[in-house]
């Protein structure tokens, strides 16, 4: 995907790559008769639109048969869709996001705006389900329901029983005793599994289940750096003795609960800045522009879209100019919507971008920069 599977910002590996780009956002609705029509419809009018930008045959092509061999969901849902010299580099599906006509672009970079208004301030998150027999970790992304990866570790429970059940062999302490200590050991796996697969993951939320003590265990077992993650349910689905409706709802309000957390958190660095001087503060769009020219800029925070300015997109550093002037006129590829050169800009520059109530910016801001040092 366009978006990194974090709120880090956008993969700028694919702003680098030189060629055409055509990126489409289009409805993905179906259930009705008319939902399906209009799906018919849809890669005909795509192409036409295409055709409108010049786009080349092979992009056109390609779009549009990845448009037509894809399936819609129920009302209301998008996809994006983005092909890169002829072949489809993205294809996604964004729920809840309602598109009345398809919007189409066609250029030497990519626009990623509507993926990224949809994908912004995602994260990553782990469900971990233990016993005393082993457990399973499942790795999620906000950005979709689907499951992105599954590891799981797996004890041995013939010896479990065996300790627990052959008296003639092992006295009952030692026989709780030797069961205790292969539950730990499969504690100690599940939580080497989950600190493995977070050290290339941006990880803002842990859920443990299952067994209390094994829980309780690998809890204290994880490296301190995720401790304050880790969130602990009374609850042991792998026994089959937990409701997982219930789990789940409780699993979709911790996400509310950490997404919201992070835009207040947020909105707390731009109030101490504000009452600060703004010493680190850019504010503005000419002001978020000359911070990201220097690379100074660490966060980008978005409320109104700036969908009424342009920005010049220029082919190397420092990637964006502002609307009218001369600076680096030797680079200038273009003139384009500033949202999009905005993102490109961003991505290019190593910094993030989040799209925030327009509330917990300076007022009539519209758009502000946390800057990685002060200015001087």
């Amino acid at each position: 995907m366009a978006l990194r599977a974090d709120s880090n910002g956008i993969d700028a590996s694919l702003y680098r790559k030189t060629g055409s780009w055509c990126t489409a956002l289009v409805d993905a609705s179906l259930g009705t008769t008319a939902a399906h029509e209009a799906a018919d419809r849809l890669p005909g009018e795509v192409a036409k639109l295409l055709k409108s930008q010049q786009a080349g045959a092979a992009d056109i092509e390609a779009l549009t048969n990845a448009i037509e061999a894809t399936k819609g969901l129920r009302a209301p849902v998008a996809r994006f869709v983005a092909v890169h010299d002829g072949a489809v580099v993205l294809n996604e599906l964004i729920p809840g996001l309602k598109v009345d006509s398809a919007a189409v672009d066609v250029g030497p970079f990519p626009n990623f705006t509507a993926l990224a208004r949809a994908r912004g301030g995602a994260f990553s998150y782990f469900v971990a389900e233990a016993g005393r027999d082993g457990g399973e970790v499942h790795l999620y992304n906000t950005a979709s329901p689907e499951r992105v990866a599954s590891r799981g570790v797996v004890g041995l429970p013939e010896e479990i029983h065996r300790a627990r059940k052959v008296p003639s062999e092992y006295d009952q302490p030692k026989n709780q005793s030797a069961a205790d200590e292969m539950a730990r050991r499969n504690a100690e796996e599940v939580a080497e599994l989950i600190a493995e697969m977070a050290k290339d993951t941006f990880v803002r939320l842990i859920v443990l289940s299952g067994d209390v003590k094994s829980r309780e265990t690998i809890a204290g077992m994880l490296p301190g750096a995720l401790k304050p993650y880790v969130v602990v349910l009374d609850s042991h689905t792998r026994t089959g003795g937990a409701d997982s409706k219930q789990v789940d709802e409780s699993i979709s309000r911790l996400i509310s609960e950490t997404h919201d957390a992070a835009v207040a958190e947020l909105e707390q660095r731009v109030s101490a800045q504000t009452g600060n001087g703004r010493a680190q503060l850019a504010v503005g769009l000419a002001e978020v522009v000359s911070a990201l020219q220097s690379a100074q800029a660490e966060v980008v925070l978005v409320g109104q879209y700036q969908d009424e300015h342009t920005l010049r997109a220029l082919s190397g550093e420092p990637w964006v100019a502002h609307e009218e002037g001369d600076d680096h006129a030797d680079l200038v590829i273009g003139q384009w919507p500033a949202p999009e050169v905005l993102l490109r800009a961003t991505a290019l520059t190593d910094a993030t971008i989040r799209y925030v109530p327009d509330s917990i910016l300076p007022a009539d801001a519209g758009i502000v920069a946390l800057l990685r040092w002060a200015k001087t």
